[in-house]
C-alpha cells in the first residue's frame, strides 16, 4: 500500500507544484523528501489523493519505475515472446533484454521514445495484453492499489487519521 501511495503522491506532486521530489515507502511510513523551497502546510497531503483518481496516478508513476521494465521482462518470458533458451541453450540476458526493449518500442512506442521529445501529459496507456498484463502485475501484486483506495475512502470519511512529522532529517 505505500509503494503504491508514494508512488502516487511523487506524481501528484510533480503533476501539482512541478518539481520532482525523493519518495520512499516502507510497510510503516510513507517518506516524503522535501527541500527548503518546497513549503506547504503537511496536513494537505492526504488531499491529493483520492480513491477515484489514485490508480491513474500510480499507473501513470509505474511506467518509469524499474518495477514496471522487470514485470514487462517477466511477462514477455512467461508469454514466449521472448525466450529462455533458444535452441537447446539459455538465450543470453542480454539478447533477451535487448529483445524485451524491441518489443517494447512495438508495443508501446511512447514509453520507449525519447523522452527529451515526449509531450507534456500523461501516457496514453495502448490496450494491449502483454501491457495490460504487466500494468495488473505492478498494481495488484507489486503494490496493492486496491487495498490503497480502500484506506484513502476511510481517510476521507473520517475513519483513519493521517499524521505527518516535519523533521529535519529522514528518522
Amino acid at each position: 500500500i505505500n509503494r503504491a501511495w508514494g508512488l502516487a503522491l511523487r506524481k501528484r506532486f510533480c503533476l501539482t507544484f512541478d518539481f520532482e521530489l525523493q519518495a520512499a515507502a516502507s510497510n510503516d511510513a510513507v517518506l516524503l523528501s522535501l527541500g527548503p523551497q518546497h513549503s506547504f502546510p503537511l496536513e494537505d497531503v492526504p488531499a491529493f489523493l483520492r480513491s477515484h483518481n489514485v490508480q491513474e496516478a500510480v499507473s501513470q508513476a509505474v511506467l518509469r519505475s524499474p518495477m514496471f521494465i522487470a514485470r514487462w521482462r517477466w511477462n514477455l518470458n512467461r508469454s514466449l515472446a521472448v525466450l529462455r533458451r533458444k535452441g537447446g541453450r539459455l538465450n543470453p540476458f542480454n539478447i533477451q533484454r535487448m529483445e524485451a526493449a524491441d518489443l517494447m518500442a512495438a508495443v508501446f512506442p511512447s514509453l520507449a521514445a525519447c523522452q527529451d521529445n515526449a509531450p507534456a501529459g500523461p501516457i496514453e496507456i495502448p490496450d494491449h495484453p502483454l501491457v495490460s498484463q504487466t500494468v495488473r502485475d505492478c498494481l495488484e501484486e507489486a503494490m496493492d492499489l486496491p487495498q490503497l483506495q480502500r484506506v484513502l475512502d476511510r481517510i476521507h470519511r473520517g475513519d483513519v487519521t493521517c499524521v505527518s512529522r516535519d523533521t529535519p532529517e529522514p528518522s
